[in-house]
């Protein structure tokens, strides 16, 4: 585990007062967790959160004027997303598709770098139940676009028809269930960290118990397996594997572009499939999905 800091440590860190400290976690998603009544947070991921919220990046990349026959997609996985690369692929065979699965927030931090086309992301807004925009304006302002992919049904998965009755989070929580956990800095742990303070919950109560998941598909992996006996995942994954599911949230799913490369070619191409009747076949044949948006901008 990395360098783990106390708010008085963060603060110096930072070089900001500890009140701040606060703000931040409230209204920008600094990264950290709260233990026994206190907040740590691995150093290692405040030092994203700040590269990803440092200002006045080059808005064009020269790695991706070099990327030329490949799309390059990060950020947050996606069973449908996976499927429409593949019919991509069959599309397009002179454009080669590379989807690297790590998270909204690793995704926003490489569309930052310049390393990616497009980043996958569904991240709830700060104090509200609009997702991705006050993150996009913090970190791009206006110059990326947000568009819609899909509408997805968000969870808690558990084993099949759901043998211990769980009847939302606070139940898994209270019955001292092994959990599967996703990361700091992804959607889906935001969601269970925002639905953990609306209900008054101490995310440390779950230390011992937690198996550490990278994707969605490795959250309901693990409670097929019985490494687990519930987490939070979309219903997609809990249909595809024969889980029980009880539904916590729908969400938004965006692809994110920066306006420079919004008209690359690639890029368009992708976008326009999202418009076809095949993609809105294969959304039919996956539980939890509306795509009924899909295809239109969101932001700005």
């Amino acid at each position: 585990m990395g360098t783990l800091l106390d708010t008085r440590q963060l603060a110096q860190y930072l070089g900001i007062n500890e009140k701040q400290v606060y703000t931040l976690i409230s209204d920008r998603g600094l990264p950290g967790t709260k233990v026994t009544g206190k907040w740590l947070f691995p150093r290692h991921l405040v030092d994203r959160w700040v590269e990803a919220h440092v200002a006045n990046m080059p808005p064009e990349s020269p790695f991706l004027d070099r990327a030329e026959g490949l799309l390059l997609i990060a950020g947050s996985d996606d069973p449908l997303l996976v499927r429409t690369v593949g019919l991509y692929r069959n599309r397009y065979p002179e454009i080669i598709p590379l989807q690297s699965r790590a998270g909204s927030g690793e995704g926003l931090l490489a569309l930052k770098r310049g390393i990616c086309h497009i980043a996958c992301v569904h991240l709830m807004n700060p104090g509200s139940e609009d997702y991705n925009s006050s993150h996009l304006a913090e970190t791009f302002a206006q110059d990326v676009v947000a568009v819609a992919f899909a509408h997805r049904t968000q969870g808690l998965v558990t084993a099949p028809g759901n043998p211990l009755g769980l009847r939302n989070l606070g139940d898994a929580i209270a019955g001292k269930v092994r959990w599967a956990g996703r990361e700091e800095g992804t959607g889906t742990r935001l969601l269970f960290d925002r639905e953990m303070d609306r209900l008054g919950l101490d995310p440390s109560t779950l230390a011992d118990r937690i198996v550490a998941a990278g994707s969605h598909m490795e959250v309901g992996l693990a409670v097929l397996r019985g490494e687990a006996e519930a987490g939070m995942a979309i219903e997609a994954v809990s249909a595809l594997l024969g889980l029980g599911f009880v539904p916590v949230r729908e969400e938004r799913f965006d692809l994110v572009i920066r306006k420079a490369n919004f008209f690359r070619r690639p890029v368009q191409d992708l976008l326009g499939l999202l418009r076809t009747e095949e993609f809105g076949n294969m959304a039919d044949t996956l539980a939890g999905y509306d795509v009924s948006l899909a295809g239109k901008v969101m932001y700005p």
